[in-house]
């Protein structure tokens, strides 16, 4: 059996038990304090994986010149990443944004075209397309179901880019598709453990200067809401950490096996616990998800043909 198709599998379920997750240790919370909380802890997790794979392989950082230099860009991609979808989510709404970060299936796939890494084909390329709207469809918009805008309206450019928190998603939809392009660039030379270290490290270093401008200055996004996160939450972020972090390393490795369009769409696949979840912890209407989410399944099992 090829192990990529485990690690596949291993970051499905991560990723599904991600968000909920992360709604459970931010909610009523600063935004900043709880990604530094998040990727912070992921930071110490990876660590103490690499202490141990050290002892098993004295060599393992080697050649760690070879693409340490080139790591800083993923790394200041992936700050961008987290900052711009945490900004975004402040000011808009989660039904508008939700497709425009769908657009990174469709640039991360242009990308691996063009760097040689997928072959254009239209069933592949349908199945990003299938992705893209089973994502988007996957949290209607208010006003649609009330009416007062209609589907094409809701998908015409000039419209979205109008809406707060627009700019700053397809900012971090760019980003994203970018940093998946590095991962798969590097992964050949870098091992997976010690690359997710270096290139979370810039998102823990940004948070934490943010946290200490707003400590000097009062601001609600401060070291005391970091340490209140980490003391009053500590069990969520655990969990958090092993399953959410834990399917960051899973992407790193399933990279040797498969290029990131084929990674990203597939992780999808997560909706559904996410969906199920969703309605059990915080009583989210669900029904109108599920067909939406099958689409998203059909989308990944045409890009796995």
């Amino acid at each position: 059996m090829n192990p990529g198709y485990a690690y596949l599998l291993a970051r499905v379920i991560g990723m599904g038990l991600e968000r909920p997750l992360v709604k459970r240790l931010g909610v009523d919370r600063d935004s900043v304090a709880t990604v530094v909380l998040y990727v912070g802890a992921g930071e110490l997790m990876f660590l103490m994986v690499l202490a141990w794979q050290s002892m098993q392989d004295p060599a393992l950082a080697a050649n760690l010149l070879t693409w340490l230099p080139l790591a800083l860009i993923p790394g200041l991609l992936n700050a961008v990443c987290f900052f711009s979808f945490i900004a975004a989510m402040r000011v808009g709404e989660v039904s508008l944004l939700t497709p425009l970060f769908a657009s990174c299936f469709v640039l991360m796939y242009v990308i691996d075209v063009s760097a040689g890494f997928a072959a254009l084909a239209l069933l592949p390329l349908a199945g990003v397309l299938l992705v893209t709207l089973g994502v988007a469809f996957l949290t209607p918009a208010q006003a649609v179901l009330e009416g007062r805008l209609s589907i094409w309206q809701r998908y015409d450019p000039r419209w979205l880019l109008q809406q707060p928190g627009a700019v700053l998603m397809l900012v971090n939809a760019t980003a994203f598709a970018l940093v998946r392009f590095f991962d798969r660039t590097m992964a050949p030379d870098a091992e997976p453990v010690l690359y997710a270290i270096v290139v979370n490290l810039p998102t823990v270093l940004l948070g934490l200067v943010l946290l200490i401008l707003g400590s000097l200055r009062g601001r609600e996004s401060s070291l005391a809401a970091l340490a209140a996160l980490a003391r009053e939450r500590w069990g969520i972020l655990l969990v958090l950490t092993i399953f959410g972090q834990g399917a960051f390393l899973m992407l790193l490795y399933a990279l040797d096996y498969f290029p990131p369009s084929v990674i990203e769409p597939v992780t999808q696949l997560g909706v559904f616990i996410a969906i199920a979840l969703g309605g059990m912890w915080f009583g989210e209407q669900t029904k109108a998800r599920w067909l939406p989410a099958a689409m998203v399944v059909a989308g990944a099992g045409l890009l796995l043909v």
